[in-house]
């Protein structure tokens, strides 16, 4: 399954690149639209198989693990849910603005990447993802609705934490006082890490 994973955001790097390069973005857009909706059925795949800042982020977090950069604490200023519909709304207005007025393509997505980047560099992905991410604000309002996710069995549940360790979202959380894991659709990507190393096969992706 992570061998699929990667194939998949490898290939939608490339199809990004390509998309940038040719001045196609409606096309990205209209595969991430396509991605918002369905994303009530099936999950926030998008953030788990497709988005590119995902892909460079994973990259972004090795080099920051070696270096110890790495901090698992997020700045207050980063907790609050308002902050990725700020990044919203400057995206749009700079876009406009840019078209409008410069008449001119603004790269917003390319200086998103580079933020997605360089964020984790220092922070966990789970930061960005959750706390600065606009994709991702809207994503959320889809995704806890998904028919289909990733879920754990309580039953089967040992709380051993090692799905937790694997999570990029920062998704996944222990009852008290059982310690059975849960989680959270709304910021779950699906991208089976969890699943993948679970010791008693407890977490599956159904209905």
């Amino acid at each position: 399954m992570e061998k699929v994973r990667v194939g998949m955001e490898l290939l939608f790097l490339l199809i990004f690149i390509v998309l940038v390069a040719s001045g196609k973005m409606m096309l990205w857009l209209t595969i991430f639209i396509i991605s918002l909706l369905t994303a009530a059925v099936f999950g926030r795949y998008f953030c788990g198989y497709i988005c590119p800042m995902n892909t460079l982020m994973r990259l972004s977090e090795m080099i920051s693990m070696k270096m110890g950069w790495q901090s698992n604490s997020v700045p207050k200023w980063l907790q609050s849910r308002v902050t990725p519909w700020v990044v919203l709304i400057l995206m749009i207005l700079t876009t406009i603005f840019s078209k409008r007025i410069l008449q001119r393509e603004f790269p917003v997505l390319l200086i998103l990447l580079f933020v997605a980047f360089f964020v984790t560099l220092r922070l966990k992905p789970w930061a960005f993802h959750n706390h600065i991410c606009p994709y991702g604000a809207l994503l959320r309002l889809t995704g806890k609705y998904a028919k289909f996710a990733t879920t754990v069995n309580a039953s089967d549940c040992i709380g051993c934490k090692k799905c937790a360790k694997v999570c990029d979202a920062n998704a996944i959380t222990f009852e008290s006082p059982s310690k059975e894991a849960r989680i959270d659709p709304s910021i779950c990507h699906q991208c089976a890490a969890c699943i993948t190393i679970c010791p008693v096969d407890a977490i599956r992706y159904q209905k």
